[in-house]
C-alpha cells in the first residue's frame, strides 16, 4: 500500500510541476501585455503550489529561475 501511495504522490508532484510552470509562463505573458495585477495573482498562486509540491531539487531550481525573469525579457 505504501508503494501505491508513494507512486500517487510522485505523479501528483510531477503534475504540479507542469501546472506551476504553465502558470508562471502565463504570468510572464500577462506582464508583457501590461496586466500586472493578474500576473501578480497568478504568480502568488504558483508560489503557493511550490510550497506544497515535493519537487526534485533540479526541477525546483528550474522553476525558481522563472521567478527571476528580468522585466526586459517580458517586453
Amino acid at each position: 500500500m505504501k508503494t501505491a501511495l508513494a507512486q500517487l504522490r510522485a505523479k501528483t508532484d510531477r503534475e504540479l510541476a507542469v501546472l506551476i510552470r504553465k502558470e508562471f509562463e502565463r504570468a510572464i505573458e500577462l506582464t508583457a501585455e501590461g496586466r500586472y495585477a493578474e500576473a501578480a495573482k497568478i504568480g502568488e498562486q504558483a508560489r503557493a503550489l511550490m510550497a506544497v509540491a515535493n519537487l526534485p531539487a533540479q526541477e525546483r531550481a528550474r522553476i525558481e529561475r522563472m521567478f527571476t525573469v528580468p522585466a526586459t525579457a517580458c517586453a
